[in-house]
């Protein structure tokens, strides 16, 4: 693949097929997969303390010590890799751009599922059905998958309990513990905000990090 080609942002037809790809894999393994937790985790390893490879995050990712085994063959998780690294850059790129409002073109977008978007455009006894199965908050799926990162690797995103900066990677993942947990148990004080407003303040909160470990001298250099 060219480097160009590895650098195309994912079209519509990209981000299918990815999310497919996803799907399929996660029916060959416990984990909860699927493109928005996908893209979550991706997100949150370029926000790191310390750059992780691909050897290491994706066993962890798909739970699995042979990740590689869930597709159907060589030729699938080939194309898994492509389009998710054609991913890692996008969100690299915008994650590198200094912005001053998510309005801007250029600004980091996650794959966040519109599950209400979805449920209005199907037919009734199909959205009654989805219904029933249960349908995830918006953006929880990104959240967790974010938020995967940050518990598996704890040990590097903790500071020195000295440190005048606990304080404030705490109130940076903050809005994504919000977002994650069930609406049902968010706090008064918490119900104050709305959920769109805690995406967006999970959304700076990338921005803040990438740029608080890398002025650490920490962080990947992608």
């Amino acid at each position: 693949m060219s480097t160009r080609n590895q650098n195309a942002p994912l079209n519509d037809d990209d981000i299918a097929e990815l999310a497919d790809l996803i799907d399929d894999a996660a029916a060959r393994t416990d984990a909860p997969l699927s493109l928005e937790g996908v893209d979550g985790f991706v997100t949150a390893l370029q926000c790191a303390p310390r750059p992780i490879a691909a050897e290491s995050y994706l066993p962890v990712l798909f739970e699995h010590d042979a990740p590689a085994t869930l597709f159907a063959d060589a030729a699938e998780y080939g194309r898994f890799e492509a389009l998710l690294g054609r991913r890692w850059n996008e969100i690299a790129r915008a994650l590198a751009v200094p912005i001053d409002n998510l309005a801007d073109p250029r600004a980091l977008s996650p794959l966040i599922m519109d599950w209400e978007g979805l449920l209005a455009d199907l037919p009734k006894n199909e959205a009654a059905a989805l219904k029933a199965e249960g349908v995830p908050p918006y953006a929880s799926l990104w959240a967790a998958g974010f938020l995967q990162v940050v518990e598996h690797w704890e040990a590097d995103w903790e500071l020195p309990p000295d440190s005048k900066d606990e304080a404030f990677v705490d109130e940076m993942l903050d809005p994504l513990y919000v977002l994650m947990t069930p609406p049902e148990e968010w706090t008064e004080a918490e119900r104050q905000t709305s959920r769109n407003d805690y995406v967006a303040m999970a959304i700076w909160s990338c921005y803040e990090l990438r740029d608080f470990w890398r002025d650490r001298g920490q962080a990947p250099r992608a």
